[in-house]
């Protein structure tokens, strides 16, 4: 910002300042009667309110007597005088301007003619007058060719019309005060616009202005609305430290060169709809009261609004950034500490596109723990992800449903919660939330929202973190993904629904081992099962196995103290007569359990040399589904501390 030109108080203009305080000693030529300040003001009125000379001879009536000055202009051949239209059906009727060959389309008077050697004295004296005969009412200017203008630090006490007006020359109007309403709608500024420190206490209309070259308003305060719908800046427009108390609308501007609204404060509504910026615009530090609308806005070049504040909601949804999107903190100076880019309340990134570089580091997103969703990047799109960065940032209500994360840079940030791990705001937000509708339910679901969506965005995350070597983020991330297919269920019952929900495959999985994270879980499943399995075969029975080393047999008791019998240990046999060992001394349960206990672990472990087997077929049975648990349990605890301790991604 440091190419930017010098206020326009810094720029000593060539022409002396005028203003209805400051008329010119010099006596100029004799003003056209019909604007003569003694002029009563009745017979002003009535020039207003009449009607098109065309009209009068439709009239049956005899016109009103005018006074003569008057009369003698409506008996003026019509190419007399100014037919230019004025406001409403007024013409301008002033006296023809004799302007060289085609300078004028037609032939018009002083104020309209385009000579560029007309008197600039009479044209300031007629336009004081102007003023003057106004009062606090309408001054009209409509489609007037002003000259040099000087009128800094002027004071208009009336509502200015300059519709359609042409400023040939620089117009100064710094420091300015616009009492009553300034509609500069459709004006064109051909050289330099200064409003520097201007106050316009009404109304301030710029609504297809063009600017053509520096439209300086820096410092400017509108008191009430300031309207810029369709202006065109051709060259920089500096609106820095700017004061807009009431709403500022710039719909569809069109900013050719750099837009600087730095410091600039929005205490309404500030309307940037449509708007065009093709160089840099500049936002940063500005103070945005009420809502902020950037809907469908273009920035062709950085867009920077580092340091800016949003108290209520910011829309960028559909807005384009083809260069650098700064939302980051901004210091002026080393001293100074960094104010962050403040958002808060909601903010709209909704198929905003971000071609280049986009800054979020220490942006501030609402506040944690509030209902209402914060930051929306529901469909927008990164094109250059990895130059994409959230760095000491709230995330923990911002939506990312249908926006491909899995390659933007989370540093440092803060995600939700839900216990102990992490979890993104789709789970929660609620669906009476305007921008949650992507996540209600599918036509034909039943379920409560969409979560198979929910699973995309948390399967994006988990790849991101997995990428950058943060297994353990991802892990939490990797726990919400499947969570979102659990709870995903096909079925309408509500007992169906439960059942998948809770006793599938999927559910599973999940009480197994966390989805495949827990090292914990797996072994105390595995414990527990073991356990089960020998209290289910000690039941079943338990045979010697024929063949087996007698060394082997010798050491394990046998069924009533008859060593080599052939009877199984069971349980029920354990109950009817005892089980002795070789030296006849009655075995108790609890070395029956570990004996049971050994041959289950054996069959776990695949080993083909056990001195007993399963007596009966649901026994072959109980083996089989161990054998399937068991090594599911193992592989489940495998995958989980490969999870815990991997590096990179998947």
């Amino acid at each position: 910002m440091n190419d930017q030109q010098d206020p326009p108080e810094q720029k000593a203009p060539e022409q002396p300042q005028q203003t209805e305080a400051a008329v010119p000693e010099t006596e100029p030529a004799a003003a056209p009667k019909a604007a003569e300040p003694e002029a009563p003001p009745e017979r002003i009125e009535a020039e207003v309110e009449a009607p098109p000379a065309e009209e009068e001879t439709e009239q049956p009536e005899a016109p009103p007597k005018l006074p003569a000055e008057q009369a003698e202009a409506e008996e003026a051949p019509a190419e007399a005088v100014c037919r230019v239209p004025m406001l409403g059906v007024v013409r301008c009727g002033r006296p023809i301007h004799h302007a060289p060959a085609g300078v004028d389309e037609r032939p018009v008077c002083l104020m309209h003619s385009k000579d560029p050697n007309k008197s600039n004295l009479q044209f300031q004296k007629e336009f004081e007058l102007i003023l003057a005969a106004a009062g606090d009412g309408v001054a009209d200017f409509t489609g007037f060719v002003f000259p040099r203008v000087a009128y800094q630090e002027g004071k208009f006490a009336a509502r200015c019309i300059f519709i359609f007006a042409t400023f040939t020359q620089g117009a100064y109007f710094g420091g300015a005060t616009f009492t009553q309403g300034a509609d500069f709608s459709r004006a064109t500024f051909t050289q330099d616009a200064y409003f520097f420190r201007a106050t316009f206490t009404q109304d301030a209309d710029f609504r297809g202005a063009t600017f053509t070259q520096i439209a300086y308003f820096s410092e400017a305060t509108f008191t009430q609305d300031a309207d810029f719908i369709g202006a065109t800046f051709t060259q920089d427009a500096d609106f820095r430290m700017a004061t807009f108390t009431q709403d500022a609308n710039f719909i569809g501007a069109t900013f050719t060169q750099r837009a600087d609204f730095s410091g600039a404060t929005f205490t309404q509504a500030a309307y940037f709809r449509g708007a065009t910026f093709t160089r840099a615009a500049y936002f940063n530090k500005a103070e945005f009261t009420q809502a902020a609308d950037f809907n469908e806005a273009t920035f062709g070049k950085d867009a920077d609004f580092s340091g800016a504040a949003f108290a209520r909601s910011a829309d960028f949804s559909h807005a384009v950034f083809t260069g650098a999107a700064r939302f980051a903190p901004l210091a002026r100076s080393e001293r100074e500490e960094a104010k962050p880019c403040e958002f808060k309340d909601k903010v709209f990134f909704q198929h905003a596109r971000f071609q280049d570089y986009a800054d979020f580091r220490g942006a501030v997103f609402g506040e944690s723990g509030s209902s209402t969703a914060r930051p929306v990047f529901s469909l927008a799109r990164f094109e250059k992800p990895e130059r994409v960065t959230f760095y000491k940032t709230w995330l923990g209500q911002t939506l990312f449903v249908n926006c491909d994360v899995s390659k933007l840079h989370f540093s440092d940030v803060k995600w939700g919660h839900r216990g102990l791990r992490k979890q993104l705001y789709e789970e929660t937000v609620p669906l009476d939330d305007e921008a949650a509708e992507p996540l209600k339910p599918p036509d034909r679901s039943h379920d409560e929202r969409n979560y198979g969506l929910i699973a995309q965005t948390y399967h994006q995350v988990k790849n991101n973190y997995d990428s950058k070597g943060d297994p353990w983020t991802a892990n939490d991330f990797h726990y919400g993904e499947m969570e979102m297919l659990r709870r995903s269920s096909p079925f309408r019952n509500g007992y169906a629904r439960w059942l998948d929900q809770h006793l599938f495959m999927t559910a599973w999985y999940r009480h197994l081992s966390e989805y495949g994270l827990s090292r914990g879980r797996p072994p105390a499943w595995l414990f527990l099962a073991l356990v089960v399995f020998t209290i289910a075969l000690l039941y079943s029975g338990l045979r010697p196995v024929p063949g087996r080393a007698a060394a082997r047999l010798a050491s394990l008791p046998q069924v009533s103290g008859q060593p080599g019998t052939g009877e199984e240990l069971s349980y029920s046999r354990y109950i009817r007569f005892g089980i002795r060992d070789q030296t006849g001394r009655e075995t108790g349960a609890g070395s029956l359990f570990l004996d049971g206990f050994a041959t289950v672990v054996g069959i776990g472990l695949l080993q083909r040399d056990l001195p007993y087997e399963p007596a009966t077929r649901f026994g072959r049975l109980l083996t089989y589904a161990e054998l399937l648990f068991t090594s599911t349990l193992a592989a489940l605890f495998i995958l989980a501390v490969r999870r815990q301790f991997k590096r990179g991604g998947d």
